[in-house]
């Protein structure tokens, strides 16, 4: 549990107990009691299933009736979705990113500081095997890693401060141990350009780290490549990938300095993620329901691609609050880490707890493991993104994606929501629904977007029909540029109905014959990802 604010006016404990419960799920396994919960937060019973309940109506934990317990809900999947399509300074490195890591055959990724640790905010890992592929919001410590170390080497003063009383605070025995790593980190930044880490927090893993010279919103982003010990050679690091790492960053820096002077442009409305309020049923009106945390997941949820960044009058507005609560909702957010406040404008925008939020479902999830190898072979024979994905409320959301190295076609993130009449995986997962989750999805989409219903629903069912019947479907609704196609996987694997869907350009499939060959590629791949699965 983080450290109790009791003396502080501003802060709202009930929401802060809603996130202890949301964060406990870190610690696995991904099914959890209201008995064991209880016990690791140090709440109540009685609190936990109040908070449980409520945490529930957003979607962010399901319940599991049949087994007695808790999971991560499909919202902890894109709560963070919005910062992520506001750092456009991943687009810009991506693809360089990941023609190193396959020069390299290591992990290329992008991290940000969040409170006493580092989360990745993008990881490109080479096609072949590595012993080591750390997940988008994965977080690690800042005093073990180079990417924390590098982080503390380049903080101003103040910043650096701030950082080191939190980690002493947090851990006093683990930052006396650490702390004269810094010393040498500083050192090596100074002295090379970057800073080492040789097995410090994993033993089979090293790695190098560089802070890039670039300010997001007042955010440093760290550049870091991972190693797996066996393919280091003595004094690699050093020689090879150091200078390497050094290149990339200077590329990234310069690509970004064109990039920020060109017209600013705004992501299309399809990227935004973020019910309404009439996408689910009254709240209760009774003390079963922890009205502070729903106020405060709801504020959270306010955030956008449209709208990365949000004043307290702005969200005041919007949730119909008064200014003092929303300003302790705010003030609570940004002390656990899930906001943080542009120093420029002093609008909000979301923070990196955000993306930690979503790594417990993902490293859970087999099925990605399983399924990465033969989506990567198949994004290399047809030219495209693969990608896997399952449904999020009334829509689909992205889980894995593997692509070619191809600055024309950049793939969809990792937890980005997608509209389920519009888009092939939409289509293949309602193909595959039972009528009365069908029905439920469709009536919430009706209600939700009545104008999208009226538009899209026809063609959707249509296309949802052929796929039961030939195995795959296709959609061009979504993006025009792009033909996706997507099959559903025959049955559930450990409980969650899987799609699989393959995005290629638009103007490489002249012909139904090579749209056809796609769809039947995909579902060879499907195919042989069930049989991985069923083996256990």
């Amino acid at each position: 549990m983080a450290p109790s604010n009791a003396l502080d006016a501003r802060f709202a404990t009930t929401l802060a107990h809603g996130l202890d419960v949301l964060e406990t799920f870190a610690q696995g396994p991904p099914l959890l009691s209201n008995k064991l919960l209880a016990e690791r937060t140090g709440l109540s019973k009685a609190t936990v299933t109040r908070l449980t309940t409520t945490l529930a109506t957003r979607g962010l934990v399901e319940n599991d009736a049949l087994l007695g317990g808790h999971r991560l809900g499909t919202t902890a999947l894109t709560l963070g979705y919005p910062l992520l399509s506001g750092l456009g300074l991943r687009r810009v490195a991506r693809l360089p990113m990941k023609k190193l890591a396959d020069a390299l055959g290591g992990t290329i990724s992008l991290g940000m500081r969040e409170r006493s640790r580092m989360v990745y905010v993008e990881t490109l890992s080479s096609s072949s095997p590595v012993s080591f592929r750390p997940d988008l919001g994965a977080p690690v410590p800042m005093l073990q890693t180079a990417m924390g170390r590098a982080w503390l080497a380049a903080a101003n003063g103040d910043e650096r401060e701030l950082a080191l009383d939190a980690l002493q605070r947090i851990a006093p025995a683990h930052f006396r141990q650490w702390a004269p790593s810094l010393r040498k980190a500083a050192a090596q930044l100074a002295r090379q350009g970057f800073c080492i880490s040789q097995g410090d927090w994993l033993p089979d893993i090293h790695a190098v780290a560089i802070p890039l010279r670039v300010s997001l919103h007042g955010e440093r982003l760290v550049l870091n490549c991972c190693m797996p010990t066996q393919r280091r050679t003595p004094g690699r690091l050093e020689s090879e990938i150091g200078p390497r790492l050094m290149e990339l960053a200077a590329q990234i820096e310069r690509d970004w300095a064109s990039e920020v002077q060109r017209t600013p442009s705004t992501p299309p409305a399809w990227l935004v993620g973020a019910p309404g309020k009439g996408s689910r049923p009254p709240d209760p009106e009774d003390r079963s329901f922890a009205r502070t945390l729903a106020r405060g997941v709801d504020l959270l949820l306010c955030f956008s691609p449209t709208d990365p960044a949000l004043g307290n009058r702005e969200l005041a507005r919007r949730l119909d609050l008064g200014p003092t609560t929303v300003v302790r909702l705010t003030h609570t957010l940004c002390e656990r880490g899930y906001l943080r406040r542009d120093a420029n404008d002093g609008k909000y925008r979301l923070g990196a707890a955000t993306l930690a939020a979503a790594y417990p479902i993902l490293s859970g999830l087999r099925i990605r493991r399983l399924a990465r190898p033969a989506m990567l072979a198949l994004a290399q024979r047809v030219q495209g993104a693969v990608s896997l994905g399952l449904r999020h409320q009334s829509g689909m959301v992205y889980v894995e994606t593997a692509w070619r190295t191809d600055e024309r076609l950049l793939p969809p993130d990792t937890g980005a929501p997608m509209p389920m009449l519009l888009t092939a995986m939409g289509r293949a997962w309602l193909s595959r629904a039972d009528r009365t989750k069908q029905r439920e999805v469709l009536n919430r989409i009706r209600l939700h977007d009545p104008q999208g219903w009226q538009r899209h629903q026809q063609v959707a069912l249509e296309e949802a029909a052929l796929c039961r019947r030939r195995g795959w479907c296709s959609s061009r609704d979504f993006r025009s540029e792009i033909v996706a196609v997507a099959v559903p996987f025959r049955q559930p694997v450990d409980s969650v109905q899987y799609v699989m869907n393959c995005g290629v350009l638009a103007r490489g499939v002249a012909s139904r014959r090579q749209l056809a060959g796609i769809g039947e590629a995909l579902q060879e791949t499907v195919r042989e990802v069930e049989a991985l699965a069923a083996q256990g």
